[in-house]
């Protein structure tokens, strides 16, 4: 007899019940959005008010981004899916470099689909 048998409690049934659920990312659907308005805003800032006000758009924005994608790393872990070492790859691009977050959204939707595939949910 396993010792999985004798666990009880909230942690556990969650375990047992994540293998039958969807991975999905809580945040993924909203990168893009954001990501669209953050562009129309800093190209508003920067056609009529000038380079500096939108320079502060720019780096607003771009932390905004890096955390959305750092708490969709964090929500899809939560729910079992391994990432391994890309994690903190992904959170450092985001933060570092400017157009990080599209490119994580169709990464993050290869990850999911292959993680819904491996638990039999398909796509």
């Amino acid at each position: 007899m396993s010792t999985d048998e004798y666990r009880r409690g909230r942690k556990v049934e969650r375990e047992r019940q994540g293998k039958n659920r969807r991975a999905r990312g809580r945040y993924r659907g909203v990168i893009p959005v954001i990501y669209a308005i953050g562009f129309v805003i800093f190209t508003v800032v920067s056609l009529f008010i000038g380079p500096e006000p939108a320079f502060a758009v720019y780096l607003v924005t771009h932390l905004f981004y890096a955390g959305l994608v750092r708490a969709d790393i964090n929500s899809i872990r939560g729910q079992g899916v391994d990432w391994g070492f890309s994690r903190h790859l992904w959170f450092g691009a985001a933060f570092a470099l400017p157009f990080v977050a599209p490119a994580y959204y169709l990464y993050s939707r290869r990850v999911l689909r292959r993680e819904n595939e491996s638990r039999g949910l398909g796509d």
